[in-house]
């Protein structure tokens, strides 16, 4: 059971549930390592800090000059060697948001890190999620498969705005053969990409249009996009229409297709995937499917700034749908 009214859970309140001492559950909770415990036990006690609704003392006397860290956990959607350029757009909506100076660092699984709260991009492991959660107790789930409801979530329709985009090509612009263009990216556990591309190639197979040929996929890079664009034109087994995962393969397709002279929209249907938009990629003359919406994320840092705040503690889920845009109107 949390504690309740205001009153805030306490180390000796964790210590009693766990059943070690008050300074092992001091330690565990401030991050010693060269403390001689079990990973089982430690992640026991960041479990039972977390349904407890327990607050670090620094925040509980944080001061406006001190503000607060967030670590965003985004390896499972964007390469460890990729700038994730939307933390500045965070820092931005942060200010609309919480009355202290919020920062936003990206965290590596296995990497301790100082942070306040988590948002979490993606699906992860228990092993990841316990990770997770040793970095903060203030933690927040987005485009998660968790079928709890113990941490905060995000969950997003992908598939809607996908499914609209394709009844639009074919039934709306007539067109008759639709392709992908996309890249996957491993990393050890983590690989990027494939269930996207798994999911528009079922989406074909129900409606009798998927053509392998015209799946054109590499590695996730520009470079990758513009060389499949002019490989394809070449073998000539360009689709009609085309859905592209991100804006990285976007933008290197797009130039290509600039050079053989097609133009998106009027040679051939073109609609991007947005994602988390990493890259700031201008894609106005293109349809797009869009995820994160400034709305969404503007939620996303209210709800978890309320856990890191402790103005709340019961756990709650948000459902967003994504978007189908035609070109005219994809900047709303």
């Amino acid at each position: 059971m949390r504690k309740g009214g205001d009153e805030m859970a306490t180390i000796k309140d964790i210590s009693e549930r766990a059943g070690v001492s008050m300074a092992t559950v001091s330690r565990v909770l401030n991050k010693d390592e060269t403390l001689a415990v079990s990973d089982g036990v430690r992640n026991h006690i960041f479990e039972i800090a977390h349904e407890l609704g327990y607050v670090p003392v620094k925040l509980r006397h944080l001061k406006v000059e001190d503000g607060i860290t967030i670590g965003v956990a985004d390896w499972h959607i964007l390469r460890r060697e990729s700038t994730n350029q939307k933390l500045a757009d965070l820092t931005k909506m942060a200010r609309r948001c919480c009355f202290y100076p919020v920062r936003f660092v990206r965290l590596f699984c296995g990497q301790d890190a100082k942070v306040d709260g988590v948002i979490a991009l993606g699906c992860f492991t228990e092993e990841e999620t316990a990770f997770l959660l040793r970095q903060s107790c203030a933690l927040i789930f987005v485009g998660s498969d968790r079928k709890d409801y113990v941490f905060d979530r995000i969950i997003i329709d992908h598939e809607s705005g996908v499914r609209d985009m394709l009844k639009a090509m074919t039934e709306e612009q007539g067109v008759g053969s639709v392709g992908y263009l996309g890249g996957i990216y491993e990393d050890a556990s983590v690989r990027i990409g494939e269930k996207r591309m798994r999911f528009f190639e079922s989406l074909l197979k129900e409606k009798g249009l998927f053509r392998p040929e015209q799946f054109l996929v590499g590695e996730c890079s520009a470079q990758a996009g513009y060389d499949l664009i002019r490989r394809a034109a070449e073998e000539k087994c360009l689709p009609e229409g085309l859905l592209i995962g991100n804006d990285e393969m976007a933008e290197g397709a797009l130039q290509a297709m600039a050079q053989l002279g097609i133009v998106p929209g009027k040679d051939m249907s073109v609609t991007v995937y947005k994602d988390i938009e990493t890259r700031f990629f201008e894609t106005s003359s293109c349809d797009i499917v869009r995820m994160y919406t400034d709305f969404m994320w503007e939620n996303m840092l209210r709800c978890l700034l309320e856990r890191v705040e402790q103005k709340r503690q019961e756990s709650i889920t948000m459902i967003f749908p994504s978007r189908y845009l035609r070109a005219e109107n994809n900047r709303l």
